[in-house]
């Protein structure tokens, strides 16, 4: 059983906390509710679930209460921050990636590892993803659906893209820094609405820009089952037919595309993981749990098993499309 979809508040973050001192350019705080937030200037917010402050240890004992053999491991999105100074940016990328790989080390059998990057700095984020996958245990990299508003067809982000399917590395895409929190200010609708619609933009914007003709061997999972797009498609595939700017970078159909993209089951409810599986195939969807995040999912394996999937679809979502995916 494999959790492809799984987040690290890393310790150096939490003692900077105790010690109430800042982290790369940023302060760790605790919310009324025992949640870390993140506050960078006048921008704060939290993570949910006060689970990131616990140990390793423990988050193995979670694993084995829940049927979870292995989890991938990638730090929050919401300390991507590719707003900050690229010179911090990279130290603490650096930091973090060093310290997601000593678990991996530690717990061989149990984790494995994707490193986050400086993408304010595409120099600096095609070096450090490089040195990421000469880490033992370092599948891939975690990045945000835009980089500071800039989607991903576009051609300062090409060489990170680029960099990652020459060395093989899965490229997971969470939603971060929500472009649409202004519009959506309350009842947490930045992360109900916003987060599907960022992850439906960012396949959206390759699959329109052409990014993946271009790069064939790239290799690209979405958080969240890829936010809208199993009912965006048909909207779409007739874009794509009346409209010569839908046309101009992609000869196919864009629902062409999307078994070629690789989808976490993080959709919270039986009918979506339905037609999640109808609509890309049951071998491109995978465990994800988003833990431990208060909007992920607490009991994963039992919830699969709840489901009316067949228990060949539920072997290959639990753990056998997992395998695929990361060469295991």
């Amino acid at each position: 059983m494999v959790d492809v979809h799984s987040h690290l508040l890393p310790r150096s973050a939490i003692a900077a906390a105790e010690k109430g001192t800042d982290w790369f350019g940023s302060r760790i705080e605790i919310d009324d509710l025992g949640r870390p937030e993140i506050v960078t200037g006048d921008y704060r917010v939290s993570m949910g679930g006060p689970a990131h402050w616990e140990s390793i240890e423990k988050r193995i004992a979670r694993m084995d209460e829940t049927g979870v053999d292995r989890q991938v491991i990638s730090l929050n999105p919401i300390l991507f921050r590719y707003y900050l100074d690229p010179g911090d940016a990279i130290e603490c990328s650096k930091a973090v990636n060093d310290e997601i790989a000593g678990i991996v080390a530690d717990h061989p059998d149990r984790f494995a590892g994707y490193g986050t990057l400086p993408m304010q700095e595409p120099a600096a984020a095609v070096g450090e993803l490089e040195r990421v996958m000469s880490t033992a245990g370092m599948v891939g990299v975690s990045v945000g659906t835009h980089v500071g508003g800039l989607n991903w067809d576009e051609p300062e982000l090409f060489p990170v893209l680029e960099a990652a399917e020459q060395s093989n590395a899965l490229v997971f895409v969470h939603p971060a820094a929500s472009r649409l929190k202004e519009a959506l200010p309350r009842y947490h609708m930045r992360n109900f609405i916003a987060n599907p619609t960022e992850t439906t933009i960012a396949i959206g914007s390759l699959i329109f820009g052409g990014i993946l003709d271009r790069l064939p061997g790239l290799r690209l999972l979405f958080a969240h089952g890829g936010g809208y797009v199993c009912w965006a498609y048909s909207r779409f595939d007739h874009g794509h037919q009346v409209r010569p700017e839908a046309r101009e970078h992609i000869a196919r159909l864009p629902s062409d595309y999307l078994s070629a993209l690789w989808y976490d089951s993080l959709v919270h409810g039986y009918g979506n993981l339905r037609r999640l599986i109808d609509v890309v195939g049951v071998d491109r969807v995978v465990l994800g749990t988003d833990f431990p995040a208060d909007m992920g999912q607490p009991d994963p394996v039992a919830w699969i098993d709840g489901s009316d999937l067949s228990s060949t679809e539920k072997d290959a979502v639990l753990g056998e499309n997992a395998e695929v995916m990361l060469g295991w």
